[in-house]
């Protein structure tokens, strides 16, 4: 499949981006999380955090649910880590791997969170960062700091995965919160637009 990637940068740009791209029907990729939020509720979508903080130390792989999804998070080589940096908790690739990635069940419309590069001290450093989705749709770049963000919104099919891989020597692929986006199923909306007249007459009743 062929995806348009394009990159939402400022709110500016937001209101003819949208209307491309649900047009199009590209895969939205964006490095602020202001317009990643903006975006994600432009198409009813809800968002759900995954923050790390029940996750700690060394382990092979780990499995979480924020919401309604399962993820799955594993690295390319060897094991990944969870430690505190600053006050939130950050999952990183450890023991010589440089990717790290995860997998949601079931697949989402919308994934970010921030992303960066640590060094065997487990501080920020400045890496060459690749986050790439399970169709292709990647984004590149250097990122310099803990609360760099990186999201996607597709508003086709939905998003099973994502990689997270950096190529600068001596750096690990790290990741902070991460935020899922959802819509809810039509079943879903018939039934929350039934219960809020319902209890709309309720209302006027009493």
């Amino acid at each position: 499949m062929n995806n348009t990637t394009l990159v939402v940068s400022t709110l500016v740009g937001f209101a003819t981006f949208g209307m491309a791209s649900v047009a199009s029907g590209a895969v939205a990729v964006f490095n602020s999380q202001l317009t990643w939020d903006a975006y994600v509720a432009s198409n009813g979508a809800t968002v759900a955090t995954e923050t790390f903080d029940s996750f700690s130390g060394y382990q092979p792989s780990a499995t979480g649910t924020a919401g309604g999804t399962t993820w799955t998070a594993n690295a390319s080589i060897g094991q990944i880590t969870f430690q505190a940096l600053g006050t939130q908790t950050v999952v990183s690739t450890a023991l010589g791997g440089r990717t790290l990635n995860f997998t949601f069940d079931p697949g989402v419309q919308g994934i970010g969170g921030e992303m960066f590069g640590t060094n065997a001290s487990f501080e920020v450093v400045l890496a060459a960062l690749t986050v790439t989705l399970a169709d292709g749709t990647s984004y590149v770049s250097d990122q310099t700091s803990a609360s760099d963000f990186v999201g996607f919104y597709s508003n086709g099919a939905a998003i099973s995965s994502i990689s997270v891989s950096t190529s600068t020597e001596g750096t690990y692929a790290t990741v902070g919160n991460l935020y899922f986006a959802t819509v809810p199923a039509p079943g879903a909306l018939v039934l929350l637009a039934t219960a809020g007249y319902v209890s709309g007459r309720t209302r006027r009743r009493a």
